[in-house]
């Protein structure tokens, strides 16, 4: 069979994980619990056979389950590894990274901060604001299927904030996700001003996204 074109690291990761947990799911499932379209999962699942990551097993005429074979767990454990490891490199950078820029906006007065996103990067910002004192007004920018909580705090639209009572955004979200924070900002009488853009801070090498909660099969081989 001709060998399908290579992918990141991070899906691997996510689809190892999946068919581990369970491998019952079809291929439609498996694209919608990772975000990407159907015909990547197909080409993702023939790598992983074609890498002998993966096994096939036949339950009917058109349905079958995936296995992880013996290199497939060891794979899984690696690529874990190399997560943990990036994980924590980019936390460290980006602590750093943080500190420096609160405490510019602290110097300058600015100590009232909204936090706009719910993700790891949100967390180390979320830890940098209390070390430094300043005070969050509140966590915006929940993503889909969220809680509505984030470290103990409600995360609420911006539209309930008062605009006076902000003296910076924070945008720690997802790439995807700042031109959402720009319009949300408008529609709530936000200065664009305000907005700061931690996101683009150099916080070092980012590990593939965590692995998902699920499972994956699909309908025929």
């Amino acid at each position: 069979m001709n060998k399908p074109p290579a992918h990141d690291d991070g899906r691997i990761l996510q689809l190892l994980e999946l068919i581990h947990r369970d491998g019952m799911l079809t291929q439609r499932e498996l694209a919608r619990k990772l975000n990407i379209a159907l015909g990547l999962v197909n080409l993702s699942l023939k790598r992983l056979m074609h890498e002998e990551l993966v096994k096939v097993r036949r339950l009917s005429a058109r349905r079958v389950c995936y296995l992880l074979t013996p290199r497939g767990m060891a794979e899984k454990g690696r690529l874990s590894a190399c997560y943990l490891t990036d994980s924590f490199a980019m936390y460290r950078n980006a602590r750093r990274a943080f500190l420096e820029r609160l405490a510019a906006l602290r110097a300058a007065g600015r100590r009232r901060v909204v936090l706009y996103g719910t993700g790891e990067l949100a967390e180390a910002a979320f830890i940098t604001l209390a070390e430094l004192g300043l005070d969050l007004v509140a966590v915006a920018g929940g993503e889909p299927g969220g809680d509505g909580t984030f470290l103990g705090r409600p995360v609420v639209p911006l539209k309930e904030v008062d605009p006076g009572g902000v003296d910076a955004v924070l945008f720690v979200g997802p790439e995807g996700a700042r031109e959402r924070c720009r319009r949300e900002m408008a529609a709530a009488g936000l200065d664009p001003g305000v907005l700061e853009d931690m996101a683009v801070l150099p916080l070092g090498a980012e590990g593939p996204g965590p692995p998902p909660d699920g499972a994956a099969t699909r309908e025929g081989p």
